[in-house]
């Protein structure tokens, strides 16, 4: 009798303790972020603009523009999240109140299904995105006094595509 308890321990403990290995592993990996109302920069136009290239295989994207007023000296404006992407917002040096992120279309990524996991295991996961989005709006993400905040675009405007020039053929 006593070794029939040692030997249902031994099972159950272990099985006990793996059952909540993965407890862990189900939490989302995305966090909310919180958005301010009111940033220390006044908007005076944003919108974004479809563009494609006149060469074959030249891609196609959209630029996002957004012009401040009244931005404090303080305020580093950092990134721009548009359809569900992260955009690097590049300032202008001529202009250091015009940033622009740039959003080039990818084909769409191939996803491996194979008997054999090891091939499937190259599979990158879709990482959840922190905002809910219209197509028309925009978050940015700046820093201001050590802080990293958020300030979401409502509206922004589309303005006509761009569709660049084939190129010249050589002579």
């Amino acid at each position: 009798m006593k070794n029939l308890k040692i030997l249902i321990t031994l099972f159950v403990v272990p099985l006990f303790l793996f059952s909540f290995s993965n407890c862990g592993g189900t939490q989302e990996v995305s966090i909310k972020k919180t958005l301010t109302q009111n940033p220390p920069f006044k908007i005076a136009d944003a919108y974004y603009q479809n563009w494609v290239a006149g060469v074959k295989d030249g891609g196609s994207g959209t630029n996002i523009h957004i012009t401040f007023n009244e931005l404090d000296p303080d305020v580093i404006i950092q990134n721009i999240y548009f359809r569900n992407q992260m955009l690097e917002a590049k300032g202008n040096i001529n202009e250091p109140s015009n940033y622009v992120g740039y959003l080039k279309n990818d084909a769409p990524r191939d996803v491996i299904m194979d008997a054999d996991p090891m091939k499937e295991a190259q599979n990158t996961p879709i990482k959840k995105f922190s905002f809910e989005l219209e197509n028309n709006q925009a978050v940015v993400e700046y820093w201001f006094n050590g802080k990293k905040s958020y300030y979401k675009i409502l509206n922004l405007s589309q303005k006509e595509m761009i569709p660049y020039p084939q190129a010249n053929p050589h002579e």
